[in-house]
């Protein structure tokens, strides 16, 4: 198991319902994620109406491609702001909910769980992890799936940006990077017009091996391993993402 130094202060609360954090990432890729799931719903094969959990919705943007598919789909996500937005568009089969990750309210419902897009790694704290996937193992069914899409540390480390300047809407963002005791640290310094604030991202290094321990203490089996959104083979020195794939095996 990863040790991490004395627990911090959770940050996302605070980060993910200000209005800043859409401003930052509001140009993500939705060909890119759109692709994505498709590619992923190819592999895994689910059938019609399978039950997705899509565990850190955030505003939905992978949650609505799972429906679009045909899947009966329900979204988490600890922020308010974000869960208030997916639900402008809930219908049948598409639910959004607040709910924190470490402590579903589902058990042996879900066919499928997916977290992707790095929503992981968050809480410094590895009985809080351990919580989380044993927590979706819990809500799996048989024989349910469970994918996590994460950064490749390895590469990620070896390939840090230190500092970078982004202006969006009229707020300059001033970013800088470290990793420290095993967490790759982000500051967002914001400028607003007259008004500045100051923001961290904080996410754990996970390696492979990290996940392999979590998911065996939750009774999951990896199946896949991928390297990126076409989902070609992981790469630890070269890959851009770690997507597994595991199952929850019969008793």
């Amino acid at each position: 198991m990863i040790t991490y130094p004395e627990k911090v202060e959770d940050w996302f609360v605070s980060w993910f319902n200000t209005p800043y954090y859409h401003t930052l990432y509001q140009n993500r890729d939705e060909a890119e994620a759109e692709g994505f799931v498709k590619r992923l719903m190819a592999h895994l094969a689910p059938s019609k109406r399978s039950k997705v959990l899509d565990l850190a919705c955030g505003k939905g943007r992978h949650s609505k491609h799972l429906h679009t598919l045909g899947m009966e789909v329900i979204g988490v996500d600890l922020s308010d702001e974000s869960i208030a937005e997916a639900k402008l568009m809930e219908t049948y089969g598409l639910e959004f909910f607040v709910n924190d990750m470490r402590h579903l309210f589902w058990n042996e419902h879900f066919d499928l769980v997916v977290n992707l897009f790095t929503s992981f790694g968050y809480f410094h704290n590895a009985d809080d992890d351990q919580s989380t996937i044993s927590s979706v193992a819990d809500s799996l069914k048989t024989n349910g799936r469970f994918v996590i899409d994460f950064m490749n540390a390895v590469k990620v480390e070896e390939n840090l940006v230190l500092s970078e300047s982004k202006e969006l809407d009229g707020i300059q963002f001033e970013i800088s990077r470290e990793v420290e005791n095993g967490i790759i640290i982000k500051r967002i310094h914001v400028t607003d017009g007259d008004n500045e604030f100051d923001f961290e991202e904080q996410v754990d290094a996970l390696r492979l091996e990290h996940f392999r321990d979590y998911f065996k203490v939750a009774g999951l089996e990896i199946e896949d391993t991928f390297g990126n959104y076409r989902l070609e083979p992981f790469d630890e020195k070269t890959s851009d993402r770690l997507i597994i794939v595991a199952k929850k095996p019969e008793a």
